[in-house]
């Protein structure tokens, strides 16, 4: 199976945006579920989570075999040289692209799962859009597991 990067929101994918704090990371466990039928993938927080607390913290939020495979943060900024200029209006996109060149070979491949697709290129294939109002649920958990599936499996 091929390494697959996937980049994870919290706020409208692990939990409703806006919810009460005790719902957050409700749906995290379907994540989860899913990240664990699709081994080769490893996850990197895109959350701005990241900008409050280290990696250490968001890594506790996961179930310890899951842990492993958090290797990262996107970078709170992207320098102007980080990416191409066509990606700069569209910031999640651009933290995705400079995290990949900065950490991982130019073929591998990547996916996001993100409440807000327009932080991405329009009609960029590669995010997985959730309902920021319910989160990671049914239909959203499906496409994801079916894509992760895809990329891992594609030569």
């Amino acid at each position: 199976m091929r390494r697959v990067t996937l980049f994870l929101d919290f706020d409208g994918v692990t939990h409703p945006l806006h919810c009460h704090e005790s719902k957050h990371f409700c749906w995290l466990s379907g994540i989860e579920d899913v990240l664990r039928h699709v081994p080769s993938t490893e996850v990197v927080v895109s959350s701005t989570w990241r900008i409050q607390y280290p990696l250490v913290a968001l890594r506790a939020r996961f179930s310890a075999d899951v842990a492993e495979r958090v290797v990262g943060m996107t970078p709170h900024q992207v320098s102007l040289d980080a990416v191409p200029e066509r990606f700069l209006g569209f910031p999640r996109h651009a933290e995705c692209i400079a995290w990949m060149r900065a950490n991982r070979q130019s073929h591998d491949v990547w996916l996001a799962i993100d409440d807000r697709p327009y932080l991405f290129e329009p009609f960029f294939s590669g995010v997985v859009v959730t309902d920021s109002r319910f989160g990671a649920t049914g239909d959203a958990l499906e496409k994801l597991r079916h894509d992760l599936e895809r990329l891992a499996l594609s030569l």
